[in-house]
C-alpha cells in the first residue's frame, strides 16, 4: 500500500513550513561557520531539508491556488520504485511525504491545470535548492560548500529530468500536457 501513515492536512502544512523555516535557519547558521567541512555539512543538510519540505508544499500551494483541497498528506514511497533499475528501486523505498489531492475537485480542472499541480513539487523544490546555492555562492561560502551544493543541485535536477519524467510528478505533468494538446482542434 502506498500510504503508510496519513497526516492531517493542517498538521502536514505546519510540519512542511517548519521544515522550510528550519532549512533557512540552518543555511544562515552555515554562513557563520569558519570550518569548510562544517559549513559544507550545514549547507547540504539545509538543501536536503528544503528539497523534501518544499516538494509536498509545492503540490499543496498549486492545488489550493486552483481551488483543489488536499485531503491529507501521507508518508509513503517515492514513485522511483517503479523504475526498472535496481538502484532506483532502493531509493524508491526511502519514505517521502505525499499529497492526497481531492479527486472530485481535481477532476473538474483542465489537464493543463492538473499538470501544473503535479509538476509544482519538483519545480519548487529544485528552484529553492538553486536559491540556497545562489545565496551560498554570493555569500562568500567556502569553495567546498559551493562545490558540494552545486553537485546536489545538479543531482536533484538530473534525477527529476531523468527519472521524474518517466515515473514521477513530471511524468504525470507531461501526460496531462499531452492530453491537453490532444484535445485541441
Amino acid at each position: 500500500m502506498r500510504s503508510n501513515r496519513k497526516i492531517r492536512t493542517e498538521n502536514g502544512v505546519a510540519v512542511l513550513l517548519a521544515g522550510c523555516v528550519l532549512s533557512v535557519l540552518i543555511l544562515l547558521c552555515s554562513s557563520t561557520q569558519s570550518s569548510s567541512l562544517l559549513q559544507t555539512a550545514f549547507l547540504l543538510i539545509s538543501m536536503l531539508l528544503i528539497f523534501f519540505s518544499s516538494h509536498a508544499l509545492g503540490h499543496y500551494l498549486a492545488a489550493r491556488s486552483s481551488g483543489v483541497t488536499v485531503d491529507y498528506f501521507f508518508l509513503g514511497r517515492s514513485d522511483f520504485w517503479r523504475l526498472p533499475m535496481r538502484q532506483m528501486k532502493a531509493i524508491g523505498d526511502v519514505p517521502t511525504i505525499g499529497t492526497k489531492l481531492n479527486a472530485q475537485r481535481l477532476s473538474s480542472l483542465s489537464p493543463r491545470r492538473k499538470g501544473y499541480i503535479f509538476g509544482a513539487g519538483a519545480i519548487l523544490s529544485c528552484v529553492l535548492v538553486g536559491i540556497e546555492l545562489a545565496y551560498a555562492a554570493s555569500g562568500g561560502f567556502h569553495l567546498l560548500a559551493v562545490a558540494v551544493g552545486s553537485a546536489f543541485l545538479v543531482a536533484a535536477v538530473a534525477s527529476e529530468l531523468l527519472f521524474g519524467t518517466k515515473v514521477g510528478d513530471l511524468a504525470k505533468m507531461k501526460r496531462q500536457f499531452r492530453l491537453e494538446e490532444s484535445r485541441r482542434p
